[in-house]
Formats: C-alpha cells, sequence, structure tokens
C-alpha cells in the first residue's frame, strides 16, 4: 500500500489498487470509537446512456436504474441485511446521486465481518421479473412522496426548466412512468457495466490496522476472479447554451409561495481536474460575500420580511453541467427577485471587502478541519473529490491560495446571468 502523510492536518492515507482495478483507500484514526465505511461505485443517474463492455454501441436505458439498482441489492433470500447489520453492531444505508452510488455503513464493532457483508451484499446480484416488478410500486410511491416536498419539486423544477437534453433535469429516482419500464435485463446489464471493481472504491475510516483491513479486503476480491477493465464509454451529454424555458410555475399546497432563481452556468473546457475543484469553491466564497448570513443585505431582506429560514443558495460545477440557485420561500416574489437580481449584476466581478473575505477564508478553513473529526464527512467528500481527480486532503491548500481577485475573475468567467429561469411555486 502506498502512504501519504499529510503533515499540515496530522492525517495519514493508505492507498492500494487491487488486480481487478478496485481502489482501496484507508485512513486510521486513533480514538475514534466509530469505523465508517463506504463502497462507491461511479454510476449515477445521468448514465442512462452508454457502451456496454466489449460493444460499439450506445445503449439508452429508462431513467431511475441507478436508484433502483441501490434499492435492488438489499435483498437476499437467505438474512434481512438490516437486521444482519445491526446484530454485529453497525447501521447500514446507501445513497444515489447524479454521479455515483454509495452503499455504506458505521460500526463501533465486528468491523472485518460487516466489511465482508458490505461486501457481499454489493457484489451479489439477484434479479427476478417478480421482485423487480414488486419494488416498482415501492419506488413509485416513493418518487410521489418527494414530489409532495416544495424544495425538491421547486428543485427539479428549474433544472427541467434550465436544461433541454442533459439527464440532470430527470429525478434521480427516474419518474413513475420510467421506472415501470425497467426490467430485470436493464438492471443486470448496468450492474456489470458499472459495478465492476475497475469502477468502484472502498473506503475505510476509523481506529483499525490499514495493513489488516487490506488483507481483509484483499483476500475477499481474489475470491472473486474479476480482471480489471477500461475505462467505460459513457453519452459525453452535450447540451445547448440555452435555457429551455424561462418562466415556470406550479401550484400545490403550501403556507407561503416559493421563489428559486435559476441561471444555467459556461461549463470550462479542458481544464485539469484541481481547477474544477478551485472553481468551484471560489464561487462558493462568492455567494456567501453575496447572500451569506453575515451580510447587509442579507439582514435586510429578512429585516422587510421578504425571506425567511428556508432562503438558500448553491454553486454546482461538474464537468457536463453548472449551474447556480437562490431560493427562498416569500410573500414579496417580484419584489425579492428584483433585488436579488440588482445584488448579483452589482457584486459580479466587484467585491472589494478583503478583510470579509479572510475572514471568510478562515471561517471556511476551520469548519474543513472541524470536519476532519466526523468520519462520515472525510469518507463521503474523500470519495466525491477522489471521482473528481482530487483529495480531500488538498483542499486546505487550494482554499489558502484562493485571493479576492480569483473569486472576482471566477465569478465572471463562471455565472452567466443572462440564462436565467424563474421558477415558482404558487398556493393553491
Amino acid at each position: 500500500m502506498k502512504e501519504t502523510y499529510y503533515d499540515q492536518i496530522d492525517e495519514r492515507v493508505f492507498e492500494a489498487e487491487l488486480e481487478n482495478g478496485l481502489k482501496v483507500f484507508i485512513i486510521p484514526k486513533a480514538g475514534f470509537q466509530k469505523t465508517f465505511v463506504t463502497y462507491t461505485t461511479q454510476f449515477g443517474s445521468l448514465d442512462n446512456k452508454f457502451k456496454p463492455h466489449g460493444s460499439d454501441t450506445y445503449v439508452t436505458v429508462p431513467d431511475g436504474v441507478a436508484h433502483f439498482l441501490e434499492h435492488k441489492l438489499f435483498e437476499n433470500e437467505e438474512e434481512d441485511l438490516f437486521t444482519a447489520f445491526a446484530e454485529d453492531n453497525a447501521q447500514v444505508n446507501a445513497f444515489t446521486s447524479f454521479d455515483r452510488t454509495s452503499y455504506l455503513f458505521s460500526a463501533t464493532d465486528n468491523v472485518d465481518r460487516n466489511i465482508k457483508r458490505l461486501l457481499t451484499m454489493v457484489e451479489t446480484p439477484y434479479f427476478t421479473k417478480e421482485t423487480v416488478d414488486k419494488e416498482k410500486g415501492i419506488i413509485a410511491e416513493e418518487i410521489k412522496m418527494y414530489q409532495e416536498q416544495p424544495g425538491y419539486k421547486v428543485m427539479f423544477n428549474t433544472l427541467k426548466a434550465m436544461y433541454q437534453t442533459h439527464p440532470i433535469r430527470v429525478d434521480i429516482a427516474g419518474s413513475v412512468e420510467s421506472i415501470y419500464q425497467i426490467t430485470k435485463d436493464d438492471l443486470y446489464l448496468c450492474y456489470e457495466t458499472f459495478y465492476h471493481p475497475s469502477n468502484m472504491v472502498l473506503f475505510v475510516v476509523g481506529d483499525v490496522d490499514p495493513e489488516h483491513i487490506y488483507r481483509v479486503v484483499a483476500e475477499h476480491e481474489d475470491m472473486r476472479d474479476k480482471e480489471y477493465q477500461p475505462e467505460i464509454v459513457r453519452d459525453p451529454l452535450i447540451e445547448q447554451e440555452k435555457v429551455s424555458e424561462s418562466v415556470v410555475t406550479e401550484t400545490m399546497k403550501l403556507q407561503s409561495p416559493r421563489l428559486m432563481l435559476g441561471f444555467k452556468n459556461k461549463v470550462p473546457q479542458n481544464e485539469p481536474s484541481e481547477t474544477y475543484v478551485r472553481r468551484d469553491l471560489e464561487m462558493t466564497l462568492f455567494f456567501e460575500m453575496v447572500f451569506g448570513e453575515e451580510t447587509d443585505f442579507y439582514q435586510t431582506l429578512l429585516n422587510q420580511d421578504l425571506i425567511d429560514e428556508t432562503f438558500g443558495y448553491q454553486f454546482v460545477l461538474e464537468p457536463t453541467y453548472s449551474f447556480s440557485i437562490v431560493t427562498s420561500a416569500t410573500q414579496k416574489p417580484d419584489e425579492l427577485k428584483a433585488l436579488l437580481l440588482t445584488e448579483l449584476e452589482h457584486k459580479l466581478g466587484n467585491i472589494e471587502d478583503n478583510d470579509a473575505f479572510e475572514l471568510l477564508k478562515k471561517q471556511f478553513i476551520g469548519e474543513f478541519i472541524s470536519g476532519l473529526n466526523s468520519p462520515e464527512y472525510i469518507a463521503n467528500q474523500y470519495t466525491k473529490l477522489h471521482f473528481e481527480g482530487v483529495s480531500l486532503f488538498d483542499l486546505l491548500d487550494i482554499v489558502e491560495s484562493i485571493t479576492l481577485e480569483s473569486v472576482n475573475e471566477t465569478a465572471e468567467t463562471c455565472l452567466n446571468l443572462e440564462q436565467m429561469v424563474d421558477s415558482r411555486l404558487e398556493m393553491k
């Protein structure tokens, strides 16, 4: 195993790549009572068009397959997996995002046995027409439940209006219509393509012996007899610059109307992985400087009852898409929209308060270092950034190198105020 020591934060990372392509990362944390383990495949809701191994032809599967697979891999004919983990002092869970699916557990004991159980669970698919059809009803109800949540509803309304063909416009779980199109053959095809160890990462953080954990994993994987496979060819997901719709409105039962302004940003092309992460951090700092709770502008909105605790903002930058959102429940959406746009136009490329910026950077660094006390934070963020080509423990150096000038330059480069979606939920 390769060992990397980060002296600035006193952290060690042990990493190895097995012969079958599985990448293993282990971070020992002496004195931690809980061990956190994630087993992640780089397969999310965006990956609905790809070339199966050995094929030169793209295939398209129904929306929601990645999330459907997540559900199905918890099925076991021999035991209830949730109970089995619990009896070994572990709690198991999973999640699917746009770009990955992760299976995870936290445990206070029996770490070896729980790791083997997690690996076996994910590596032993079992689908039949009957069990797949049964799951469709369960997931359909889950989708309907999410659609009743105002924040979730306005978000995907915005993304659908923002993007014309990119699959980010579709709910991660798919639609009720799309999941009823999923077959066991779709599930096996996606499993064989994306759940190969060459496309997966195992991450272990806790009070563990790295060499011992490595042997446990390596011995298990050796029995699978899987050979390394080349990188998966995915749809390049080319998207037009313009938004699909500039205004979208829907009514639902609410206590207060919702406004979300979405901006379809330009995606910088052919930049190094670190530059993508740097731009993401710079835009996060930019929005904090414009709309953060410490700003006079935020306090003005609050004092005028234009926003409430639902007020939020986000910048997202990925290789095939980028967007910014600002949202809040509000009784005066037109007035709030006008003020938000005026403030963005005024501050874009023109933030001058360097003292506030340096203070914000220190707060960010403090929160980052505090997060290193959470095994969940380390495991999830390390895996996410690994797929983006950067180590979590490199973030500190990246943040410290950011200047107010670079924040202004990146904001002007990335934020596209012309391609805006006005998305609203109105009261029935």
